[in-house]
């Protein structure tokens, strides 16, 4: 429950302008009943903002709880996968992204080194039984469009908010400390093969270094 009262706590004004949100949206709606049983008139408008203007709120209210809740569930399933041996041997710093926004649910994710390079290590579908991680490297592309070309034709990787590649692995693999270890050795030989340019980076605050 504390881990539910610090994300309230952090995402206390998104969740408040979510709120909002939602409620200028809903309100609207609450409103089409009784125009369609009983016809516009702008008296018995007035006199039902109140009450509609309730039922708005708590409509709002339940998806805000709705979408804390779910949103909390993943973090803690998130929290549970990050203490296999997989990711504790990484020896990685923890994360966090996505406060304060209304639409970007909060996510953690691992950051750290791995041969050459930094990596970005995120867990995607935490509920699902095969896990799906994301591995993306921190590299500098600038407008090479060849050297990406290669990264994503000869590495695989894929382009969406980060360039990734990404693996499935069953929850029982989690438990040998070496499986992601070895995938991001591997990426990272790769990665100096083609010629790819490290990102120079503050390990502890994802800020480039100028």
């Amino acid at each position: 429950m504390n881990d539910l009262f610090t994300l309230i706590t952090n995402e206390k004004r998104s969740l408040l302008r979510g709120y909002l949100v939602l409620f200028v949206l809903v309100l609207p709606f609450t409103f089409i009943p009784a125009i369609i049983r009983q016809g516009f008139s702008f008296q018995a408008f007035g006199q039902q903002v109140p009450e509609k203007a309730l039922v708005a709120a708590l409509i709002a209210a339940g998806f805000i709880v709705l979408l804390l809740l779910n949103n909390y569930e993943k973090l803690l399933q998130k929290k549970r996968l990050y203490d296999f041996p997989a990711f504790t041997s990484l020896h990685f710093n923890g994360a966090v992204e996505g406060y304060n926004a209304i639409i970007k649910e909060v996510s953690t994710y691992l950051f750290g080194k791995a041969g050459d390079y930094f990596f970005r290590v995120n867990i995607i579908n935490p509920k699902q039984q095969n896990v799906q991680i994301e591995l993306s490297p921190l590299i500098h592309i600038g407008r090479n469009q060849e050297l990406l070309d290669k990264l994503m034709q000869d590495l695989h990787l894929k382009e969406n908010l980060y360039l990734s590649r990404v693996i499935s692995l069953p929850e029982e693999q989690l438990h040998q400390s070496d499986v992601i270890k070895n995938e991001l050795l591997k990426l990272s030989e790769e990665l100096s093969k083609l010629g790819a340019i490290p990102m120079a980076v503050e390990e502890h605050g994802l800020q480039a270094i100028p």
